[in-house]
């Protein structure tokens, strides 16, 4: 009696929900929506190298294909119980033949299955779970015979509600990957669960709390060889929660405070840490046109061999005079106390920018910038090791690793996950510039330009030293007839006030002066620039020039185009000099709606002391629609000559998809 009074009332409390928030019509099961695709792809791919006197030629055959689908449906009504399910199956076959390495067939396929279900997702209380299965075998000939299994399970609950809405989720991982020829395999396990909740007491606040336990676990070595008994098992769980506030002061929201704690304790085999973070910030608009922010950080950080603790303050005041002038004042204070050393760090400065208009639709802009700069640091010299210091490479400007008298050979380049190493002297270089190191990425490589990188590397560091780097800078530019011709200057210098103990520090005395002028017609804009920078570190003449041509016609054809010449008459010493020529281009003709052509290539020339490179890649692709029926075709061509190597690359595949 009991179990039918219970089952009475879920249906009761389930009817009542669809009947008030739907009409769709019940059933016991639905399908709502079936949809998939079928294809087939072919590529060859020839790659030709050389280098010295070696060799070397490769050819890639693939055919692959792939039926892949995905469907909706609910059990009795959409909103009780929702089902969703989508697979697919993609088998590969191919062959590769090389001049040195042996010939050899390849085989991979591909199996997935993701299925989810979500109960009650119009309500306030709702629940979803899933699953993700995948499979995939890899079979190269004399080379590798690979399995690969990734099981995915997890789900979520939540309860939304005016008095403290929260959801708890859950998700587990794992993949296993097994070398069938030798009984090898490599295990990577992970779990979370993460709790959250967020509660505001009234207009002007919300507050979220959010805690979660992490675990990973890897193992290489679960099927043991002769030679090898134990399993190399290496596990860690991260506990971390945080809690974020936000108020408005008053009831216009001209003030407003926000406020972040946070905690991370960090437990596993080789390497504990623990991290204790706050972050409060504070925001007030002023009478007369005046507005206020500031912020304090608090970092405090152990591990096994660290501690160390970071005080932040930062305060800025802004004015704007009608619509002429802007002035903003800056204050920071960073103080750093750790086992090793102490440092406090002292910036303070002020900048003023004035906007006036002037005849012939002209602008006139003036700013002025005064920065003050004051290190301390006491400790013994030493030999300081740094990790994860994130930098981003460009072809454009000149990246100088931070710190002094850097071990080359102790460099380690990754990517933001830090499971990408970079390898020097084919993703990278590296150039000494006195006590400094500068990166430059190689082109062509793995690391694309305008990207983050990640740094560690040891450093002979200086232990005591105090100095004040003083930072002037003028800027002043006119244009004319709407910014079509403009015409600008900037002065830069740096200089240091009483600088004591600093032997073992090269500090960058500089004076910087740019003049340039651009036109911009709109579709088409070009410029030249001259740099002169007189630096004790890394002095330069250079001359840029650049233009940018864009446009369409009838909307069925458009276009872009654009170039960098960048001349360096001197860099360190008289007489050296370096040339960089970028040229990328690209056109999409609109045939009719159902084709369309796309093309766009890229040309890189750098030569001079220290470098020698020429890079030519282009890629069309064509794609056409026939009622259900995808096409797309496509080349690809990559030219790179880098010093004594030489490296062609062509690209062919097509693609044939039926879409239901």
């Amino acid at each position: 009696m009991k179990r039918l009074f219970l089952i009475y009332n879920i249906l009761f409390f389930t009817l009542g929900v669809v009947a008030q928030n739907y009409t769709d019509q019940t059933a016991f099961w639905k399908l709502t929506s079936f949809d998939g695709e079928f294809n087939l792809k072919g590529v060859y791919l020839d790659q030709k190298i050389k280098r010295n006197a070696f060799e070397e030629r490769i050819t890639r055959k693939f055919l692959t294909g792939g039926l892949f689908f995905n469907t909706t449906s609910y059990v009795w009504h959409p909103n009780f119980l929702a089902l969703k399910l989508d697979g697919g199956y993609s088998p590969e076959t191919g062959q590769e033949l090389s001049l040195v390495a042996p010939d050899r067939s390849e085989v991979n396929t591909l199996k997935k299955l993701n299925a989810s279900i979500l109960l009650f997702q119009h309500n306030k209380m709702n629940v979803m779970a899933f699953t993700n299965l995948y499979e995939g075998f890899s079979n190269r000939e004399n080379l590798t015979n690979l399995k690969t299994k990734t099981f995915d399970w997890g789900g979520v609950y939540a309860y939304n509600n005016k008095y403290l809405p929260f959801s708890i989720s859950y998700i587990q991982r794992r993949n296993d990957q097994s070398e069938l020829a030798n009984n090898r395999s490599y295990r990577i396990g992970s779990s979370n669960i993460l709790a959250s909740t967020s509660k505001s007491f009234g207009f002007n606040d919300n507050h979220l709390f959010t805690i979660s336990q992490n675990s990973y676990s890897y193992d290489d070595n679960l099927v043991p060889t002769e030679n090898e008994t134990a399993a190399n098992l290496v596990e860690n769980r991260v506990l971390s929660w945080q809690l974020k506030d936000n108020f408005f002061l008053d009831a216009k929201k001209k003030y407003r405070f926000t406020s972040s704690i946070s905690n991370e304790n960090q437990k596993g085999t080789y390497y504990d840490y623990q991290r204790f973070q706050l972050m409060e910030n504070l925001t007030l608009k002023l009478p007369a046109n005046f507005n206020f922010s500031s912020s304090y950080n608090f970092f405090n950080i152990e591990t096994n061999t660290e501690r160390l603790k970071q005080q932040f303050v930062k305060g800025d005041l802004t004015h704007q005079l009608y619509q002429s002038v802007r002035t903003i004042a800056t204050f920071e204070y960073h103080f750093i106390h750790s086992l090793q050393y102490q440092e406090i760090n002292q910036k303070a400065g002020i900048d003023i920018n004035y906007v006036k208009k002037i005849p012939l639709k002209g602008l006139l802009s003036i700013s002025y910038s005064l920065r003050s700069n004051n290190q301390n640091r006491t400790s013994a010299n030493k030999i300081l090791t740094v990790q994860n210091e994130e930098y981003a490479i460009s072809d454009s400007r000149m990246v100088l690793l931070s710190r002094q008298n850097i071990l080359l050979e102790s460099v380690i380049v990754k990517d933001e996950t830090g499971t990408i190493l970079y390898t020097l002297n084919i993703d990278y270089l590296l150039i000494v510039r006195n006590e400094l190191v500068e990166i430059q990425r190689i082109p062509g490589g793995r690391i694309a330009d305008n990207s983050l990188v990640y740094i560690d590397y040891t450093a002979i560091q200086p232990g005591s030293y105090d100095y004040n780097a003083i930072h002037k800078s003028l800027f002043a530019s006119v244009s004319v007839l709407d910014k079509k011709f403009e015409i600008y200057f900037r002065n830069s210098t740096q200089d240091y006030i009483a600088p004591q103990s600093i032997s073992f520090l090269t500090l960058d005395y500089f004076t910087q002066k740019i003049y340039g002028c651009r036109i911009n017609f709109g579709f088409f804009t070009a410029g030249v620039e001259q740099d002169n920078f007189e630096s004790t570190i890394i002095p330069y003449r250079l001359i840029r020039y650049f233009f940018v041509l864009q446009g369409d016609i009838k909307q069925k054809l458009m276009y872009t185009l654009n170039g960098t010449v960048r001349d360096y008459q001197m860099i360190i010493q008289e007489g050296t000099t370096q040339q960089y020529y970028n040229f990328t281009g690209a056109i999409a003709y609109t045939i009719n709606p159902n084709i369309r052509l796309n093309i766009n290539g890229s040309y890189l020339k750098q030569s001079g002391d220290g470098i020698e490179l020429n890079l030519f890649t282009s890629r069309m692709e064509l794609s056409a629609r026939i009622l259900q029926l995808y096409i797309k075709a496509g080349m690809e061509l990559y030219s790179n000559r880098f010093y004594t190597e030489n490296l062609d690359y062509k690209k062919f595949e097509i693609v044939v998809s039926r879409k239901f």
